[in-house]
C-alpha cells in the first residue's frame, strides 16, 4: 500500500470517526428531548420540519449542478471553470435566502397563530436560511485536506451539541434555542474553513449549465424528501401533532442508524465524480457502492441488535413517550435498509436522468401504495407507517441494486464534458 492510499483511508477513518461519535451524542441528546419536551410540541415542532422540506424547492438544482459539476471539472483539470460554477452558486444562493424571507410571511399564514407555532416558525426560517448557505458551504469540500477540516468541524459540533443540550431541560422554547445554536455553530465553522474563499459572481454561462445538468438531479432529490414526507403529512392527516409527536423518536431512530452510509456517500460522492471526470469509468463507481453497501448493511444490524436489547431501559428516561416503545422496536426491522438512497448516487454521477427520476416515482408509489392498503388492515396509524417504511426500505434497496446493475450492463461510454 502505497503513501498516497494509506493516506486517503487515513482520511476516511478520521472523517468516519467523527459519525461513529455522533452516534451516542445523537441517542443521548435525543432522550434529553424526550424526556423534557412534550409530545404534543414535538409534534409542532415535526410540522416545522415538514415546511423546512417544502421550502428546499427554491434551491432548483443549483448546488446540486455544483455538487456535480465542481469535482468533476477538477477532475478535469479545468479550474477556471471549477471555480466559476462556485462563485455563480454562491451567488444564487444569495438571492435563495432573500427570496425565502420574503415568502414565510406567506407561508406562514397557514400555520396557527399561538405561541408554540410562531416561535417554531421563526427558528424553521433561520434554519432554512442558513441551510441554504451551509449545503453550498459543504459541496465545496472536496480534497482530502478539506475533508480533514470538514472531521473537525464535525468534531467541534458535537462539543457544541453536548454543552448546549442542557438547554432543552427549560422546556420547548430551550429546545428551540439549542437547535439554532447547532445551526448558527455550524453555519460559523463551515463560513471560517470554507476551501474556496470567493466573492459571489453570477456567470449566465455556468448558470445555465448548472441548471441544465442540475435540476433533473434536484427535481429527484427534491421529490425524494417530499416523499419522505408522507408518514408525517398520513399522521396528521388522520390524527394530531401528539401522535406525530410520538412517532418523532421513530425518526430520531432510523436518522441515527443512516449516519454513518450519508457519511459515506458524502465523502465518496465528490472524489467518485472526480474520478469519473478522470478516467470515464461507471463500473468503479459500482465497485465503491458495493463496498458501501457491505460496510453499511453490517454496521447497521450490528446496532440493531444492540439497540434492541437496552431500548426498554432508554425508554424508562423519557417516560412521557413511553407509547413509542412498541413503535421504535418494530422500527428496528426498516433499519438495515435505511441506505437504499445511495442507489440513486450512480445514477447522479452517470447523469443518467431516466434511471433518476424512475428511482424517485417507483420510492414514491411504493410508500404511497403501502400506506394506502396497510391502512386498511391495521387501524394504528403508527403501525401502518411503520410497516410502510419498512416494506418500503427493503423493496427499494432491491430496486436500486437491480437498477444500478442493469445501467452499467446497457450504458454506453461517453465522452467527457
Amino acid at each position: 500500500m502505497n503513501f498516497k492510499t494509506l493516506t486517503r483511508h487515513k482520511t476516511l477513518a478520521h472523517y468516519l470517526s467523527s459519525s461513529f461519535l455522533s452516534l451516542p451524542v445523537s441517542l443521548l441528546t435525543g432522550f434529553i428531548v424526550f424526556r423534557s419536551v412534550d409530545p404534543y410540541l414535538m409534534g409542532i415542532w415535526g410540522t416545522m420540519l415538514i415546511y423546512e422540506t417544502y421550502a428546499n424547492f427554491f434551491r432548483l438544482g443549483i448546488i446540486n449542478g455544483m455538487n456535480r459539476e465542481l469535482p468533476y471539472a477538477l477532475g478535469a483539470g479545468n479550474t477556471g471553470e471549477a471555480m466559476k460554477y462556485a462563485q455563480t452558486t454562491l451567488s444564487f444562493t444569495l438571492i435563495n435566502i432573500l427570496v425565502i424571507f420574503l415568502l414565510t410571511p406567506f407561508i406562514a399564514w397557514n400555520f396557527e397563530f399561538n405561541k408554540f407555532y410562531i416561535a417554531g416558525i421563526s427558528i424553521a426560517l433561520l434554519r432554512v436560511t442558513l441551510s441554504f448557505y451551509t449545503t453550498y458551504l459543504s459541496g465545496t469540500f472536496r480534497s482530502d485536506d478539506s475533508f480533514k477540516k470538514l472531521s473537525n468541524i464535525q468534531y467541534s459540533l458535537l462539543v457544541v451539541k453536548l454543552l448546549t443540550c442542557p438547554l432543552v431541560f427549560t422546556g420547548f422554547y430551550g429546545f428551540l434555542v439549542f437547535e439554532l445554536i447547532q445551526v448558527l455553530a455550524n453555519t460559523v465553522l463551515l463560513h471560517h474553513f470554507r476551501p474556496f474563499k470567493i466573492n459571489p459572481k453570477f456567470h449566465i454561462p455556468e448558470f445555465l449549465k448548472l441548471f441544465k445538468i442540475g435540476l433533473p438531479i434536484f427535481i429527484t432529490s427534491y421529490l425524494m424528501s417530499v416523499v419522505d414526507t408522507f408518514p408525517r403529512l398520513f399522521i396528521l392527516h388522520y390524527s394530531q401533532e401528539k401522535m406525530l409527536g410520538l412517532y418523532a423518536p421513530v425518526i430520531l431512530l432510523l436518522t441515527t442508524v443512516a449516519i454513518v452510509p450519508g457519511t459515506l456517500s458524502t465523502y465518496m460522492y465528490p472524489k467518485l465524480s472526480f474520478h469519473f471526470g478522470q478516467k470515464n469509468d461507471g463500473r468503479a463507481i459500482w465497485r465503491q457502492l458495493l463496498k458501501i453497501y457491505t460496510l453499511s448493511f453490517f454496521f447497521i444490524l450490528l446496532c440493531m441488535i444492540i439497540i434492541y436489547f437496552i431500548i426498554d431501559y432508554f425508554v424508562l428516561l423519557f417516560p412521557k413517550y413511553s407509547e413509542s416503545l412498541p413503535y421504535l422496536k418494530l422500527a428496528l426491522l426498516a433499519c438495515p435498509f435505511v441506505f437504499f438512497k445511495l442507489g440513486n448516487m450512480l445514477n447522479t454521477i452517470l447523469k443518467n436522468y431516466f434511471y433518476m427520476l424512475m428511482f424517485v416515482a417507483i420510492y414514491a408509489l411504493i410508500q404511497a401504495a403501502s400506506l394506502f392498503f396497510l391502512f386498511r388492515l391495521y387501524s394504528d396509524i403508527l403501525k401502518v407507517v411503520i410497516y410502510s417504511q419498512v416494506i418500503t426500505s427493503f423493496l427499494m434497496l432491491l430496486i436500486s441494486m437491480m437498477m444500478n446493475y442493469r445501467l452499467l450492463s446497457v450504458r454506453q461510454p461517453v465522452k467527457p464534458l
